[in-house]
């Protein structure tokens, strides 16, 4: 490898290169710093912004990719589920168009590798390895008509051209690959289709997460204690890969492509994804996150006792929504006012409501992909390739996947200590949080019990009989332990 040249922009003041050198700090490049650090050198940030003409480079860089780039992948998109249509376009598929161009002009080619979804076509349950017609939906004309026609009217239109799909995400997505297919199987083309995206499972350490996407923002909120209910169905596959696993296969699929470009006339569809070859289902995920948050790992300052539920009933949601979240969230925030602090629960339960649904298509449903293309593709690789570029799903070990997951959550995204003191004091808030609820359900039902037994004079005796009974054995515990 020569050089990799990645295209970014400044952001929060820092310049390209600020923001390079801040991600090359990170955790994640910890290994490589201390190993071979002259290799970072080799990454070089491009000055651009793919929402601009000619992607918001200088002739000079455009110059300098022309000359020295032989592979494209292209990644960059926006990845909000209830992104605004007009931006979908700009991003999903103004981009697209603009590094066709770009990559049609650079004199030696090899590959060009165009980062979809395996949830374009999530409004099938089967899913090949093909690029399905899009019939009406022209992508470039539904690209001109952001340069001329309003935000309200493009939003208007949003629910009829999304159909059966859930958001402009996977609709932009799909677009993408049919203009690919339309307009540029002249060049070396592959599409790679990975399913939700998780933490990394051996590169270049187990459990590395970063973000909030994916399940990564319900395991947090579900580790804090916040998020309780969600509508899913708990026996339905979640298709979870992980990030090392795509990116190993995406430069595998850059280096095929190059080797087949002469032989094949179809650019390769490939899919990542994991519930056909090693299914797991949500109801063993919600297991063993339960089990982590509640007792080998917990976070630190968790608003409530970790718990979650899934349903199907719309009104069992809801009701589980009113109990659960916003009868706590009103009590948490008339708190807050008492303290003269400003109030935040019911904006935070706003905040994961609205994420929780935009994920709610995804647990509910299950889909089935080919992957006769990634079979090839590993197959192709020698043994040495294998283990060094490994994406085959049946190595991952779910139930140590997962555990290393959310720890990752914990260290690399909420950043906090992982010292065996700390651990031991969070596993201690979790008993008394456990201690607590028990309490508050023993004193609710005895409250209950007495109402209901208060109406009857037989009751009445048997009520405080009980009571008794309770008192003299609470004695009875307490003289053993002293004794």
């Amino acid at each position: 490898v020569g050089n990799i040249y990645m295209l970014c922009r400044g952001k929060k003041g820092k310049t390209a290169q600020e923001r390079l050198n801040v991600i090359f700090q990170e955790d994640l490049y910890e290994q490589i710093r201390t190993t071979n650090y002259l290799a970072l050198k080799k990454v070089i940030p491009i000055i651009g912004d793919v929402l601009e003409p000619n992607l918001g480079m200088s002739d000079d860089d455009v110059d300098t990719i022309l000359k020295n780039v032989n592979i494209f992948i292209h990644s960059a998109a926006t990845i909000r589920f209830d992104e605004h249509l007009k931006l979908a376009l700009k991003l999903n598929v103004g981009a697209v168009v603009q590094m066709v161009e770009l990559a049609r002009k650079t004199k030696n080619l090899e590959s060009f590798v165009h980062v979809s979804t395996a949830y374009s076509n999530c409004d099938r349950t089967n899913i090949e390895e093909i690029c399905y017609d899009m019939g009406t939906k022209d992508p470039l004309k539904l690209l001109e008509l952001t340069e001329w026609l309003d935000d309200d009217t493009m939003a208007n239109m949003t629910k009829t051209l999304v159909g059966d799909r859930p958001n402009t995400y996977c609709l932009t997505k799909a677009l993408a690959e049919s203009y690919l297919f339309k307009h540029a199987t002249d060049l070396p083309l592959a599409i790679f289709r990975p399913s939700i995206i998780g933490a990394s499972w051996k590169e270049p350490f187990s459990g590395w997460i970063d973000n909030y996407n994916g399940p990564s923002g319900i395991f947090v909120a579900i580790g804090k204690g916040v998020l309780r209910i969600l509508e899913g169905d708990i026996h339905k596959v979640a298709d979870i890969i992980p990030i090392d696993y795509c990116v190993n296969m995406i430069m595998c699929i850059a280096w095929y492509t190059r080797v087949i470009k002469p032989k094949v006339q179809t650019p390769l569809i490939y899919h990542c994804t994991s519930g056909e070859k090693k299914p797991f289902t949500w109801l063993e995920i919600g297991q063993i996150v339960l089990d982590i948050f509640q007792n080998k790992m917990p976070y630190n300052q968790v608003f409530r006792r970790p718990n979650v539920n899934f349903t199907q009933n719309k009104f069992e949601l809801l009701y589980w929504k009113i109990v659960s979240h916003y009868i706590p969230a009103y009590i948490a925030d008339s708190i807050f006012i008492m303290l003269g602090k400003k109030t935040r629960m019911l904006y935070v339960y706003d905040k994961i409501h609205k994420a929780s649904e935009t994920f709610t298509f995804f647990i509910t449903k299950e889909w089935r992909w080919t992957n006769s293309n990634g079979n090839m593709l590993y197959n192709e690789l020698c043994q040495t390739d294998k283990e060094m570029f490994d994406f085959n799903v049946n190595n991952v070990n779910w139930n140590e996947y997962y555990p290393a997951y959310l720890s990752g959550t914990k260290k690399f995204i909420l950043k906090e200590d992982m010292s065996d003191t700390q651990l031991e004091l969070a596993r201690q808030q979790q008993m008394k949080l456990r201690n607590v609820r028990y309490i508050s359900v023993s004193v609710l039902i005895l409250l209950i019990s007495r109402f209901v037994f208060l109406k009857s004079p037989v009751c009445r005796n048997l009520w405080f009989k009980m009571l008794r009974m309770i008192v003299n054995l609470l004695r009875y515990i307490r003289l053993t332990v002293v004794s």
